[in-house]
C-alpha cells in the first residue's frame, strides 16, 4: 500500500476569503490527474459531486506538492466535505480521513464544518508590493544635534553594547529622499519609546517618545511625510517586557509583596532583587522583567499604549517584540484591538522558528522568517546540506503555509539581532547577490536592513548597529545599484507580489529554478550554485525557456550568454498570451 500522502485540514486549508479556500496536498511523486472532489453535506443533491484539478508546483525525490483554491458553491464555505483522486500506474486511488481507497467514496470524507468571519487569514490591503527597510534609530541619521545625549559619541566611532550616537527621528525625516530613490515603500523603526539603553528594548515609559529621539510631533512629521511618499511605517512594540527601570516594576521592588503591581509580573520570590531567580526576564536578561499578559490590567494596559499611538500618529503597525514568548491567546485578542483601530493596520510577529501555529491561530498577520533565512543560508553559505536537501526544505517550508500567508511574510537576511549579511556571506559580494536574488523572488516582502544595502560589514550586537556612513558614496556602490534594480522589480511586475510559485530541482547540474507565475506573465530565477561555469541552453530546455526571455541583470555576464557563470543568477521573463 502506498502511505506517502499527508493533508492535514488545520494546517493545509487556508480560508482566503469567506467563500474561496486554498487546499493543500503532498503526494507520492508517481501520482498524475490529481483532483479535488467536493461537495455540500446538506445539499447534495442541489449542488452535486463537484471536481476541480489540483496543479502540481514542486516536486523532491519522494513526494509531490499540490495547490488549488476552491470556491464555494455559496456565498459561505459552509458543510463543505471534500477528498483528493489520483492516479498511479493506471490505478485509481481517493484520500480520506480513513486513509486510501481503491474505490471512489464519500466515507471519511476531509470536513470544513463553516466559514467564520474571523477565520479569514487576515491581511492589509497595501502590503502585497511591498519592500520593508528596518531602521536601528540610534545609528541611522543625526537630524538634530540639540537632542543628543550628554555622553554623545562622534557619528561613526566603533559602536560598543552602552555608546550613543545621536540619530533620531528627525535623521529619519531628513533621509526620506535616499530611501525613496533607493524605492523604499516601508519602514519597520526599531524602539522609538523612551528607555535607558541605546537599543530601547528596556522600556520605562510607553506613552513618551525617548527626548534623545525627539518628540511625538517629530513622529507625527515622518509619519505624515512617509504617507505622502506611499511609505508604510510601523513601529516595534516591546510589551512582552519592559525594562529594569520601569516605575511599575520599581513599585514591585520598592513595596514586595504590598505592592499593586507585583502580579503584573512573573515574581518568584520576595523581596524582588535583580537577579536570574527572583522574577522572570526575557532571555534571563536581569535589565528586562517579564510582563503577565494573562492578568487583565496588564492586558488594558497594552491595549491603551497600541490605541494611543495608533490615534495620535496614523501608524500603519506593529512589529511584535519576541512574539513566540507571549501567549497566543493574548496575541489574538491585541490583533483584533489593533484592527478595530485601522482595519488595514499590519501585525508582524518576531519568531525565529516555524510560525504556521500562530498564523493559524490569528494573532498575526506576518512573522520574520528566519525560517527561510536558515534554510537558505544552510546551502548557499554554509554548505551543510546538499542542493536535493535544500529543495525539499524549501518546499516543505512553502507547503505549510497559503500562498497569501507567503505573500506576507517579511523575509529578512540580516537585523539588529543577526551578523551583518555581508560579514555572514564572508565578505564575498556574489554569495550577497545570490541570496538577494532569491528574497526577492520567493514569495513574500524581501527586507533590507538599513546599510545592507551599501555592503557594511559588522559582527553580531554590537558591530551589527553601526552608524550608517552617510559621509561616502552611498548611491553608486554595485550592491547599492542591484538592490535598487531588485526593488523596481518587486514593485513593478505584480507577479512578483501575488503570483503562484514554482520550485524546481535541475537534479545534480547545481542549478536551481524559482518560477513566479500569474494569468499574464512568469518570471524564472535560474541560479548556478556551482564554482563553475555551467552549459546553458541544456538547462533552459529543462526549463521550457528561450535566451530571447532573458531579462539582463547585473548578476549575468553577457546579455546573450552561453553559459551561466559561477555563483550567478539569470532572470528571465515570458509574457502569456
Amino acid at each position: 500500500m502506498i502511505t506517502n500522502f499527508y493533508h492535514e485540514p488545520s494546517i493545509d486549508t487556508t480560508l482566503i476569503s469567506l467563500q474561496h479556500m486554498e487546499i493543500r496536498v503532498r503526494l507520492p511523486i508517481e501520482a498524475s490527474q490529481v483532483r479535488l472532489i467536493y461537495w455540500n453535506k446538506y445539499k447534495t443533491e442541489q449542488y452535486g459531486i463537484l471536481h476541480q484539478p489540483m496543479e502540481a508546483w514542486s516536486q523532491t525525490v519522494e513526494y509531490a506538492y499540490y495547490r488549488t483554491i476552491l470556491t464555494g458553491m455559496e456565498s459561505r464555505i459552509r458543510y463543505l466535505q471534500y477528498t483528493f483522486h489520483y492516479t498511479i500506474e493506471g490505478e485509481s486511488y481517493w484520500l480520506t480521513t480513513e486513509g486510501l481507497h481503491n474505490e471512489d467514496t464519500r466515507k471519511g470524507g476531509f470536513a470544513i464544518p463553516y466559514a467564520g468571519d474571523r477565520d479569514v487569514i487576515g491581511t492589509a490591503d497595501w502590503i502585497s508590493n511591498r519592500v520593508w527597510y528596518q531602521i536601528f534609530p540610534e545609528r541611522f541619521c543625526n537630524g538634530d544635534a540639540s537632542n543628543d545625549p550628554a555622553n554623545v559619541e562622534s557619528w561613526g566611532c566603533p559602536p560598543t553594547r552602552d555608546n550613543q550616537m545621536g540619530g533620531d527621528i528627525q535623521g529619519i525625516i531628513s533621509k526620506l529622499d535616499y530611501l525613496t530613490n533607493l524605492g523604499i515603500n516601508a519602514l519597520y523603526i526599531n524602539p522609538l519609546f523612551k528607555a535607558t539603553s541605546n537599543h530601547k528594548y528596556d522600556t520605562m515609559d510607553y506613552f513618551q517618545i525617548d527626548p534623545q529621539f525627539g518628540t511625538i510631533e517629530d513622529l507625527k512629521l515622518l509619519v505624515s511625510r512617509c504617507h505622502e511618499l506611499d511609505i508604510k511605517v510601523v513601529l516595534d512594540l516591546v510589551f512582552n517586557h519592559c525594562g529594569y527601570e520601569h516605575p511599575l516594576f520599581q513599585d514591585v521592588i520598592k513595596n514586595g509583596e504590598s505592592s499593586v503591581y507585583r502580579d503584573w509580573f512573573y515574581i518568584n520570590e520576595f523581596p524582588v532583587v535583580r537577579s536570574e531567580v527572583h522574577y522572570d526576564s526575557v532571555g534571563y536578561y536581569q535589565w528586562m522583567p517579564k510582563l503577565r499578559t494573562s492578568n487583565l490590567h496588564v492586558q488594558q494596559y497594552i491595549f491603551e499604549i497600541v490605541s494611543f499611538w495608533q490615534k495620535e500618529t496614523g501608524i500603519d503597525g506593529w512589529r511584535i517584540d519576541v512574539a513566540d514568548e507571549v501567549e497566543i491567546s493574548f496575541l489574538r485578542e491585541l490583533k483584533s484591538v489593533v484592527k478595530r483601530i485601522n482595519p488595514n493596520a499590519f501585525i508582524i510577529a518576531e519568531i525565529w522558528h516555524d510560525a504556521k501555529s500562530l498564523m493559524m491561530s490569528g494573532g498575526t498577520d506576518s512573522a520574520m522568517n528566519y525560517a527561510w533565512r536558515s534554510i537558505v543560508f544552510d546551502y548557499i553559505l554554509d554548505r551543510s546540506i546538499s542542493l536535493g536537501q535544500f529543495h525539499a526544505r524549501l518546499t516543505d517550508l512553502a507547503h505549510r503555509y497559503s500562498l497569501r500567508e507567503l505573500h506576507q511574510m517579511y523575509n529578512l537576511l540580516g537585523s539588529h539581532d543577526t551578523e551583518r549579511i555581508m560579514t555572514r556571506c564572508k565578505e564575498n559580494a556574489s554569495d550577497y547577490l545570490l541570496l538577494q536574488a532569491i528574497q526577492f523572488i520567493f514569495p513574500g516582502n524581501p527586507v533590507i536592513y538599513y546599510g545592507d544595502e551599501l555592503g557594511l560589514i559588522g559582527d553580531n550586537d554590537p558591530d551589527c548597529r553601526a552608524c550608517m556612513p552617510w559621509d561616502t558614496d552611498v548611491l553608486h556602490s554595485p550592491i547599492f545599484n542591484q538592490t535598487q534594480s531588485w526593488v523596481q522589480h518587486k514593485k513593478s511586475h505584480t507577479v512578483l507580489q501575488d503570483g503562484l510559485v514554482e520550485l524546481i530541482y535541475l537534479g545534480e547540474s547545481e542549478c536551481y529554478a524559482m518560477k513566479r507565475r500569474n494569468e499574464h506573465q512568469e518570471i524564472t530565477l535560474l541560479l548556478n550554485f556551482h564554482h563553475s561555469s555551467i552549459l546553458l541552453q541544456p538547462v533552459l530546455h529543462q526549463l521550457n525557456l528561450s535566451i530571447n526571455h532573458l531579462i539582463t541583470e547585473p548578476g549575468s555576464l553577457d546579455a546573450n550568454p552561453t553559459h551561466i557563470g559561477p555563483r550567478q543568477f539569470l532572470l528571465f521573463q515570458n509574457n502569456i498570451i
